[in-house]
C-alpha cells in the first residue's frame, strides 16, 4: 500500500511541476497575454513588487479559505497545488532565463498556447492519481450548486473571465493570447484526456481526512 501511495504522490507533484512550466510560458508571453488565474496573479504582482509564485499562491490561499468555508472536498491534492506550483513557478523564472522573449506577438501568442497546452496535460497528470482537486476546480464546483441545471463549464467560464477582470485592472497584459487561450483552454483539455486515454469523470477524489486514515492504516501496518 505504501509503494502505491508515495506513487500517487509522485504523479501528483509531477503533473504540478508541468504545470507551473505552462505557466511560465504564459508568464513570458508578455504583451500576448495569457490565462485569466494568470494574468490575475501578475496584476497583483505588477501592485505589490511580490513576484509572480508569491502571487499565485497567495491567490490559492483566499481561494482554499473559501473552498473551506464552502465544504469544498479538498485533498492532499489541493494543498500541493497551493503550495508547489508557486514555487515551481518562480523557479522557471529565475532558471530559464535563457529562453528568449518574444521577439513579435505572434511568437507571444505561440508561448501563451504552448502554456495553456501544457496546463491542459499537467491537469490529467496531477488529476490521475485522485488526490483531490486544485482549489480553482473545487471553487467551480462549489459555485455550480448554486444553479445545479447551468452546465459546469460556465461557472468554470466566469470564474475565469473574473479572475481576467481583476488582472487587466491591476495592469496586467491582455491580449490576443489572453483570448485565445480562454477560448481553447477546454480544447486544449479534452485533447489531453484524449491523448493519455483519460476519463476525469471516474476519478475518484479522496479528501484530507481519507488520506489521514490511509495514512494510519500505512502505519498500524
Amino acid at each position: 500500500m505504501i509503494k502505491d501511495y508515495c506513487r500517487r504522490i509522485i504523479i501528483c507533484i509531477a503533473g504540478l511541476a508541468l504545470y507551473a512550466l505552462g505557466s511560465y510560458w504564459g508568464v513570458i508571453a508578455g504583451s500576448a497575454g495569457t490565462n485569466g488565474w494568470n494574468t490575475m496573479a501578475l496584476g497583483m504582482s505588477n501592485i505589490t513588487g511580490i513576484s509572480f509564485g508569491t502571487s499565485v499562491f497567495a491567490i490559492g490561499i483566499a481561494l482554499l479559505v473559501i473552498d473551506f468555508l464552502g465544504k469544498g472536498k479538498l485533498g492532499l491534492g489541493t494543498v500541493l497545488n497551493v503550495t508547489l506550483i508557486p514555487a515551481i513557478s518562480d523557479f522557471f523564472l529565475r532558471t530559464l532565463t535563457f529562453i528568449p522573449d518574444p521577439p513579435n506577438l505572434a511568437v507571444g501568442v505561440i508561448y501563451s498556447l504552448l502554456g495553456q497546452l501544457i496546463i491542459a496535460f499537467a491537469t490529467v497528470v496531477y488529476m490521475s492519481p485522485g488526490l483531490g482537486a486544485g482549489p480553482r476546480d473545487t471553487l467551480m464546483v462549489i459555485t455550480g450548486r448554486i444553479y445545479p441545471r447551468i452546465p459546469i463549464g460556465t461557472y468554470k467560464f466566469i470564474l475565469e473571465m473574473i479572475a481576467l477582470g481583476a488582472g487587466v485592472l491591476m495592469g496586467a497584459a491582455f491580449g490576443l493570447g489572453t483570448v485565445l487561450s480562454i477560448a481553447l483552454q477546454a480544447s486544449f483539455f479534452q485533447f489531453a484526456c484524449w491523448v493519455c486515454r483519460f476519463e476525469p469523470r471516474q476519478v475518484v477524489n479522496e479528501d484530507l481526512a481519507d488520506t489521514w486514515k490511509r495514512i494510519r492504516q500505512i502505519n498500524k501496518g
